[in-house]
């Protein structure tokens, strides 16, 4: 079966009159364009793409690029298209990675099928456990401009304060009030994410005022707690496994 046929991927470029771009057209893909890295970003995490074709440019590294869209998509396979003279691949052959494959912008449209099929033969058949497979992008969680989750936006939408997000992640405040959608606070982050997901689902699609009633109602799974303050004390991951498992038809 033709790749075309197997998956379906994104190019992030910034200059969409490449040599680059033309070969990746030429090797007969179906293909998202991303002109931007917010741009790419809010595809990623929409989970409707199986790779990442990302062309470096001379002021942006293929590499960091690759490493940004992987906090938010963690097992998304990357193909650099790079420059002979940028390091990227002496980078890359030194810390080996079985998510990313390496071309050059002159690569053939032959040698970048090949690499692509190369890439997703080790992509994992089910990149995300049963519990988050129904869990989509909660938007009024996310920067608008980065499209990552944002604790400032997560503190105002469940009613909480920012300094005890911080707390519940294991972040300073500090580092978490200068940049809320940091990348490096993706993981952390995530399990909000996967509350106000089965929230919604639960509600039939409102996050409002479903969330915050949930959140200060005292719940017969924790006697002793309300959720919100478990969320407090760290157990963000807790409540959304409890919740997926409701929506799963599991026990709790």
């Amino acid at each position: 079966m033709p790749l075309k046929q197997q998956a379906k991927g994104m190019m992030l470029d910034i200059d969409t009159c490449t040599k680059a771009e033309q070969s990746v057209k030429q090797a007969d893909l179906d293909l998202d364009f991303a002109t931007t890295l917010e741009e790419a970003a809010k595809i990623a995490v929409a989970g409707m793409i199986d790779f990442v074709i990302i062309h470096e440019q001379p002021n942006t590294q293929g590499l960091e690029l690759a490493k940004e869209l992987w906090q938010l998509a963690p097992s998304m396979p990357m193909l650099v298209m790079c420059e002979a003279a940028s390091g990227t691949w002496e980078a890359a052959v030194a810390d080996p990675d079985p998510r990313l494959e390496l071309v050059y912008s002159e690569a053939s449209p032959q040698e970048i099928h090949h690499r692509l099929a190369k890439l997703l033969q080790f992509k994992p058949k089910q990149s995300q456990p049963q519990t988050r497979s129904f869990v989509e992008p909660v938007n009024i969680l996310r920067n608008n401009k980065t499209g990552r989750l944002d604790a400032e936006k997560i503190a105002v939408t469940f009613g909480i304060a920012l300094s005890d997000i911080a707390r519940a992640v294991n972040k300073s405040y500090s580092t978490v009030h200068k940049t809320p959608d940091s990348a490096a606070l993706q993981n952390a982050l995530y399990p909000f994410e996967r509350i106000a997901a089965a929230i919604k689902t639960i509600t039939g699609g409102e996050l409002e005022p479903g969330l915050k009633i949930w959140l200060n109602a005292p719940n017969k799974a924790f006697p002793k707690d309300l959720p919100v303050e478990l969320i407090k004390q760290g157990h963000a991951s807790m409540l959304a496994d409890m919740l997926e498992d409701v929506l799963l038809g599991q026990p709790g």
